[in-house]
C-alpha cells in the first residue's frame, strides 16, 4: 500500500501540471470563449461513459492490473501531443481550442477505463475498517506531489511570461505539460509493484442492463451516487472559472495563482490523516453530512476580496490572493475529506462479487450527471450582464460579476439537492 501512495504522488504532480491550472490558463491564452474553457471539463466528466463498458471486458480478466496498464500508459502518453501542439501552435489559433478538447477527451477515456479496475483492485487491497485512515494518509502524501507539480508549473509559465500581454507563451506551456507526462509516465511504472489479490469472480452472463443496473438495487448506493452527483455539479461548475476571474479582472500572475492551489493542497495535507481517522471513528455518513453543509461556507471569501495589497514582513501579496489562499486551505481539507467519504461508502455498499462493476456504475452516474456543470458555468460567463447594466456590487465595493452568480447557483445546488439526499442514507457500520 505504500507503493501505491508513492506511485499516485506522480500521479498527483500530473494532475498539478495539465488539467489543473496551467490547461484552463492555456485555453485562455489562447482565446477560447467561456463555453469552450467549460467544454473542456465537460468533455472529460463524460468520458467516464467508458467505465461501464471497460468494467463489462475485465470482469472476467485473473489480472485488473494489466488491464489497468495499459489504458493508463496511453492515456498518460497523449499528453505528449498536446505538449507538441502547444509548442507548435501559430497564429490563428482558432482549431486549437477543439482539438485540445478532442485530445484531452481521448485521453480522459483511456483513463477512465482504468478507473474501475484500479478501484476493484483497491478495495480488495485495503481492509475495509481501515480504508478511511488509509486513504486520508494517502491524500495527505499525494497532495504533497500536487503542490510540487503546481509550484513548478507556476514558475515556468511565469518564466516564459509575454512582457506585454502578461500570458505565459506557448513554448511555456508546451514544457509544463512534457514534463507533466513524465511524471504521469512514472505513476504507471511505479504502480506496477503493487500487490493485486486475486478477483473474486464476478457473475457471468445475464442480461447485460440488469448487470449494469444491479448496483442500484441497494438504496444506500444509489442515494450515494446522486448525492455526489450534484455535489460534484455544484463544484466543477466553479472551479476552473476562479482562475479566469483573477486572471481577467485582478491580474494576478501564473505563480500567484499557482500559489491558490497551493494552499488547497496544504488543506488537504494537513488534514488527511485527521479527517482518515475521524472517518473510521464516527463514520463517513455522519462525517460526510458535516463536509456537504460546511462546502459552500469557505466561498463566502469571494464577497471581501479587492485590489488592494497586504504585507507579510518583507513581502507583499494582492489581497485577494491572501484572502482566497486561506479560504483555499478550508475547501482543499473539505474536498480532501469528501473524497475519502466516497471512499469509504462506495466501498462499503458494493459487494466483493461485481465490485468492478458497481465502481464503474457509481463514478460513471457521477461523471455523467456531473457533466453539465462546467458548461454551465460557462454559459453564465458569458452571458452574464455587464457591471454597467445590472448596478450591483459585493461588499467589498467591486461589481457582481459573473463568477458570484455562479457561486450562489452552486451553493444552492450543494444545500438543496445533494445535502437532502446524502442526510437520506441510513446509517450503517461503515455509514453511522
Amino acid at each position: 500500500m505504500g507503493v501505491n501512495t508513492v506511485a499516485g504522488s506522480f500521479g498527483s504532480a500530473w494532475f498539478a501540471m495539465t488539467v489543473g491550472m496551467p490547461l484552463t490558463m492555456f485555453m485562455q491564452a489562447i482565446g477560447a470563449s467561456g463555453v469552450v474553457i467549460g467544454l473542456v471539463t465537460t468533455v472529460r466528466l463524460l468520458a467516464v461513459s467508458a467505465q461501464i463498458p471497460a468494467a463489462l471486458a475485465s470482469e472476467s480478466l485473473d489480472s485488473r492490473k494489466a488491464f489497468w496498464t495499459r489504458f493508463a500508459l496511453i492515456h498518460r502518453l497523449l499528453w505528449f501531443v498536446v505538449a507538441a501542439l502547444a509548442c507548435w501552435c501559430s497564429p490563428p489559433r482558432w482549431w486549437l481550442a477543439f482539438a485540445l478538447v478532442a485530445l484531452v477527451g481521448a485521453s480522459d477515456l483511456m483513463a477512465n477505463a482504468s478507473v474501475a479496475p484500479w478501484l476493484s483492485w483497491m478495495a480488495d487491497l485495503i481492509p475495509l475498517p481501515i480504508t478511511g485512515r488509509f486513504f486520508g494518509i494517502r491524500q495527505s502524501v499525494t497532495t504533497a506531489g500536487l503542490l510540487g507539480g503546481l509550484l513548478l508549473a507556476g514558475q515556468i509559465l511565469d518564466a516564459t511570461r509575454d512582457p506585454v500581454s502578461g500570458q505565459s507563451q506557448p513554448r511555456g506551456f508546451a514544457i509544463v505539460f512534457a514534463i507533466a507526462t513524465c511524471f504521469g509516465v512514472a505513476d504507471i511504472l511505479v504502480h506496477l509493484f503493487v500487490r493485486e489479490p486475486r478477483p473474486v469472480p464476478s457473475p457471468r452472463g445475464g442480461v447485460l442492463h440488469r448487470r449494469i443496473l444491479a448496483p442500484f438495487a441497494n438504496r444506500d448506493f444509489r442515494l450515494l451516487t446522486f448525492s455526489l452527483s450534484a455535489w460534484n455539479f455544484g463544484v466543477s461548475m466553479i472551479g476552473a472559472f476562479a482562475l479566469v476571474y483573477l486572471k481577467r479582472d485582478f491580474g494576478v500572475t501564473y505563480s500567484q495563482l499557482a500559489g491558490l492551489g497551493i494552499a488547497g493542497s496544504l488543506g488537504a495535507i494537513v488534514s488527511g490523516y485527521g479527517f482518515g481517522e475521524l472517518t473510521d471513528r464516527i463514520g463517513a455518513r455522519r462525517l460526510g453530512v458535516l463536509l456537504l453543509v460546511a462546502t459552500p461556507l469557505p466561498l463566502c471569501a469571494w464577497l471581501f476580496v479587492n485590489h488592494s495589497t497586504v504585507s507579510l514582513g518583507p513581502f507583499k501579496f494582492p489581497q485577494s490572493i491572501a484572502l482566497l489562499s486561506v479560504a483555499g486551505i478550508v475547501s482543499g481539507a473539505i474536498y480532501s475529506a469528501v473524497a475519502v467519504c466516497q471512499f469509504r461508502l462506495a466501498f462499503e455498499f458494493s459487494s466483493p462479487r461485481g465490485r468492478t462493476m458497481s465502481m464503474a456504475v457509481h463514478w460513471s452516474v457521477v461523471g455523467l450527471l456531473s457533466a453539465l456543470g462546467p458548461t454551465a458555468g460557462g454559459l453564465v460567463m458569458d452571458h452574464f450582464p455587464g457591471p454597467a447594466r445590472l448596478h450591483l456590487a459585493i461588499p467589498s465595493g467591486l461589481p457582481f460579476s459573473f463568477y458570484h452568480a455562479q457561486l450562489i447557483l452552486s451553493a444552492a445546488l450543494l444545500w438543496l439537492v445533494a445535502l437532502p439526499l446524502f442526510l437520506a442514507i441510513r446509517p450503517g457500520p461503515a455509514a453511522r
